[in-house]
């Protein structure tokens, strides 16, 4: 392959040469907004089953003391901390998503970089420059393979690896030839698969594609770093991630635009704790639940219309387990009418259990409508119609929902979904000092400040 066709090289060359002062004034606040998301979705996880087991098998085998595991007053080894802090922020499905990847980039390029910046004493700037690089890196990777998710690849495992293993690189100043080498070894570490949304008994193993990515990138780069050769052209070569993992893909992808349109402005945050594909139809059933101004009892039918990939396999009429329900349709809308889809516990399993739930569930109809297609991968279309038993329906039909880029939330609309996820927080004080020192980061001559106050959190059990 030629160097002028290698367009690894050519993103690896940016990436490594991007600076703080080349990158818009925006999208440095935006990406202060996904830093404070991602640490309060992340802290909320932070007690939860999946999190406290690998918390305490790390603990058993972790080197240095050097990284902040996020929600306990401890550190750890930087691989450590970003897979337990990967886990986590992806542990409860209010990670953010990245639309034209299929992916949740926050989770696994935050936690790597903060945990690596802090490791080697990076200022605030150098953390956000890190951050946006590792977007840009796993955006791209995942948008060019995006048919990774229809043969059975999760995106956020596959392609995240390339997002922290160019955050962990930015922050080391390596070369670009160490990161295209670099890239070289991420792709052999490039996994996950989408078994776990097929097993409705509840397993565990979706929570870890977020910190695998972030703690197989981190060792990629630095065996890169020192002198371990990966080979070239690892995102666009005959047999590399675009073809292997896509399909064929888009390799044109990996560099189009570049520098001109940012990754991380593409960014989408969840309200909703559940599959990032139900967000338009809980927008539009509310819309048509304000307008009717009725009850559970008053519904006779709920359809609900969505792209065919939106449905494979998430018409569980009788979910087990949490993942079970946050994969569900049905269990989603029921829980748009009876509970708060807001609040992550209306997704707990005391929730799935209730009666009320599970009647409203069988009138809950879900229909493919591959009309809705021309809408992707830039949104994620909706169209409901609910019918009641007098006879009115009332319907709404979504482009996107809300918290994505065709209809942003806004810093406000940030800080309020933190400040309702550590309202668990023991300590009232402690969220405001968090979020001052998040929105002035960028003043920061390193992130011991941020640091002290992530191991001040005290969480009860969620």
């Amino acid at each position: 392959m030629k160097d002028q066709d290698n367009r690894t090289s050519e993103l690896c060359k940016f990436l490594m040469g991007l600076k703080f002062d080349d990158i818009p004034e925006s999208t440095l606040e935006r990406t202060k907004d996904l830093l404070l998301d991602h640490l309060g979705v992340a802290l909320l996880s932070s007690q939860l089953p999946w999190t406290r087991i690998v918390r305490e098998q790390m603990r058993l085998s972790s080197g240095r003391a050097e990284s902040t595991v996020y929600g306990c007053n401890q550190k750890m080894d930087r691989r450590a901390a970003a897979l337990i802090n990967g886990t986590a922020a992806h542990g409860i499905e209010l990670d953010d998503t990245h639309n034209a990847s299929f992916s949740h980039p926050g989770a696994v390029v935050i936690a790597t970089a903060m945990s690596v910046a802090e490791a080697e004493g990076r200022s605030g700037r150098e953390l956000l420059a890190s951050i946006v690089a590792g977007y840009e890196a796993q955006g791209r990777a995942g948008a060019a393979a995006s048919g990774a998710l229809g043969r059975g690849f999760h995106p956020t495992a596959a392609a995240g690896v390339f997002g922290a293993t160019a955050a962990c690189a930015h922050l080391g100043a390596m070369e670009s030839s160490s990161l295209e080498s670099a890239f070289g070894l991420a792709a052999s570490a490039a996994s996950g698969v989408m078994q776990f949304a097929e097993d409705p008994e509840g397993n565990m193993i979706k929570r870890l594609h977020g910190g695998l990515p972030a703690m197989n990138g981190i060792l990629m780069a630095e065996l890169a770093k020192a002198g371990f050769k990966g080979p070239r052209a690892a995102l666009d070569g005959r047999f590399g991630f675009v073809s292997v993992f896509g399909g064929g893909g888009d390799c044109m992808r990996i560099t189009r635009d570049l520098g001109r349109v940012w990754e991380i402005d593409q960014i989408s945050v969840k309200l909703y704790a559940c599959c990032r594909h139900f967000h338009s139809a809980i927008d539009a059933l509310r819309a048509c639940l304000r307008e009717a101004q009725v009850s559970s009892d008053d519904i006779e039918w709920i359809d609900v219309f969505l792209t065919p990939i939106a449905l494979d396999g998430r018409l569980q009429y009788r979910p087990k387990s949490v993942m079970a329900a946050q994969y569900s349709l049905p269990y989603a809308m029921a829980a748009t009418v009876l509970l708060d889809p807001q609040n992550p516990s209306s997704f707990s399993e005391e929730a799935v259990a209730r009666p009320a739930l599970v009647g409203l569930m069988d009138r809950v109809r879900g229909h493919a409508d591959q009309l809705l297609e021309k809408y992707l991968p830039e949104q994620f279309p909706a169209n409901v119609c609910v019918s009641l038993r007098d006879g009115r329906k009332f319907s709404r039909m979504l482009p996107d929902s809300i918290g994505t880029p065709g209809f942003p939330l806004d810093r406000d609309g940030v800080v309020s979904k933190f400040d309702s996820l550590v309202g668990k927080s023991a300590d009232h004080d402690w969220g405001t000092q968090l979020k001052e020192e998040v929105l002035s980061i960028d003043r920061a001559p390193d992130l011991s400040r941020l640091t002290k106050i992530l191991r001040r959190a005290s969480f009860a059990d969620v």
